[in-house]
Parts: C-alpha cells; structure tokens; sequence
C-alpha cells in the first residue's frame, strides 16, 4: 500500500507495495493548524461515521510497520487525507 524505499517515508519503511496503490506519508493537521509526523504516517478518511457527535472512521499506514491498513476512530478535527473513489 505504501511507496516503497525512503525518498518519501522515513526509514525502515517496511513494506513491499504489492497493490500498486503508492500512499505517501503526508501526516495530518491537528487542530492548531500545525502539521504533525510527515515522513512517518499517513491517514486516510473513510465516509463512515463512528458517532456523529464524535468522529469517523480512518485508515492508517506506518513507516514502522509493513503494508498493514489499520482502523481507527478520530475526532472530526484532524485533517487526514482523502482519496476519492469512482462507483
């Protein structure tokens, strides 16, 4: 899922990207407007809500781990990336 090597991702970059999809480590904006772990992480929002006063569901990828997806919930306030999808 990750571009592979380290021109992008910091190091060790585990992962072999065997789907072709390329993510690159963009971090996410915090509240305060200032970005945080570029280089390290990156995170994608899902259009699924966790709890409308709360937060929704994303998808991360580590520098730190191989090409695994993990879910989490975050509150609405962090700008995480968004990739659009065609039906």
């Amino acid at each position: 899922m990750k571009e592979t090597g380290t021109t992008h991702w910091q190091s060790p970059n585990m992962g072999t990207n065997e789907s072709g999809f390329t993510a690159l480590p963009s971090g996410y904006r915090r509240p305060d407007f200032d970005f945080h772990a570029p280089g390290t992480l990156t995170a994608f929002w899902s259009s699924s809500e966790y709890n409308n006063s709360f937060g929704s569901w994303f998808r991360g990828l580590s520098s730190n781990n191989h090409d695994r997806l993990d879910r989490s919930v975050s509150g609405k306030d962090l700008g995480y990336s968004v990739r659009c999808l065609r039906d």
